[in-house]
């Protein structure tokens, strides 16, 4: 069996990729700060369960295949990543000047982001180490 056919670490590369690009997303946001007008985006945490779903149920059928190269990951993107839906998301707060982005509420969800984060490749890492410990012979 291959490494990337282990339904557990197929959901924690999704997982991976998603808090990732949301990292990405959030950054954005803080570096926006001070720009007028400007409306933070999130991504929606409905996208992570979709995606571990799908790997799941990849991972269940080895018959599903891609019929068109942007079926499973987007254009540009390497094989397996993932591109997630941004969507606007305002915080409490709005500015005179139309900028929505309260800094408080942004290091908040970065923090979030990244206590999962560090969860997600902390688990991936532990099931290597157990896939590694099964597959050596006894003694060693």
């Amino acid at each position: 069996m291959r490494l990337d056919n282990v339904p557990v670490l197929a959901d924690l590369r999704a997982a991976l990729s998603y808090h990732s690009q949301r990292s990405r997303v959030l950054a954005a946001n803080v570096a926006n700060a001070d720009t007028p007008g400007y409306v933070p985006r999130d991504m929606s945490q409905s996208d992570l369960g979709q995606v571990v779903d799908r790997s799941r149920n990849a991972a269940r059928s080895a018959d599903i295949r891609a019929t068109h190269p942007l079926h499973m990951t987007d254009a540009g993107a390497p094989a397996g990543a993932r591109t997630f839906e941004t969507q606007r998301r305002p915080d409490s707060e709005t500015t005179v000047d139309g900028n929505a982005v309260v800094l408080e509420e942004q290091m908040a969800r970065v923090a979030e982001t990244r206590m999962q984060y560090d969860a997600a490749i902390s688990l991936y890492q532990k099931s290597l180490n157990l896939i590694r410990m099964a597959v050596k012979p006894p003694g060693r």
